[in-house]
């Protein structure tokens, strides 16, 4: 069941759009960008700073930009999706 689901979603990122996967793309290195950022601030707390407002603000852009990569995949697959019905 697990295993036909991802097989569906797989499929159906390889048939997207190319300008939905270059969207896609800059989108994804948006996001870890946001990543590569809040695992500085979380590592700034680890060895330099022991403040808790530190860990939450790095704890915050972690889960932000977690799902920022959910919303990008799901609007690409929503919006290839729609374009294609639409045709």
């Amino acid at each position: 069941m697990l295993k036909q689901m991802l097989n569906i979603i797989i499929d159906t990122l390889k048939n997207l759009d190319k300008k939905i996967i270059k969207i896609l793309k800059y989108g994804l290195k948006f996001c870890f960008a946001i990543l590569l950022l809040s695992t500085i601030i979380l590592v700034t707390y680890l060895f330099f700073v022991h403040s808790d407002f530190v860990f939450q603000i790095g704890l915050l852009t972690f889960q932000i930009g977690l799902c920022f990569i959910a919303e990008f995949f799901a609007s690409a697959i929503a919006v290839d999706t729609i374009s294609k019905q639409s045709l």
